[in-house]
């Protein structure tokens, strides 16, 4: 597909039809620049305490069961090998 190479006489002076294409892509991009910011924006300010608050919990929770391993290492390894022949059996069906 070829393009031809015509000018076209906008209130500026003689333009090529690729430079307004090229000039409406920028546009485009800078557009949709912004709009990406701004929903960025309002996924922060409406999600963003909430998923911080679940990292946190999170990352309390995965303290307490490493604590609870170091306590007591055999009870969980039976019970890591407890969930792993349940899953195997599940899986083996």
């Amino acid at each position: 597909m070829q393009f031809s190479n015509r000018t076209e006489t906008t209130g500026t002076g003689p333009r090529t039809a690729s430079a307004e294409v090229g000039d409406n892509v920028q546009a485009l991009r800078d557009d949709i620049s912004s709009l990406a910011e701004s929903v960025k924006r309002l996924a922060a300010e409406q999600f963003g305490s909430s998923v911080e608050d679940i990292q946190d919990k999170a990352k309390e929770k995965v303290g307490d069961v490493e604590a609870a391993i170091r306590r007591n290492p055999s009870q969980a390894a039976l019970v890591a090998a407890g969930i792993g022949f349940v899953v195997g059996l599940i899986l083996s069906r």
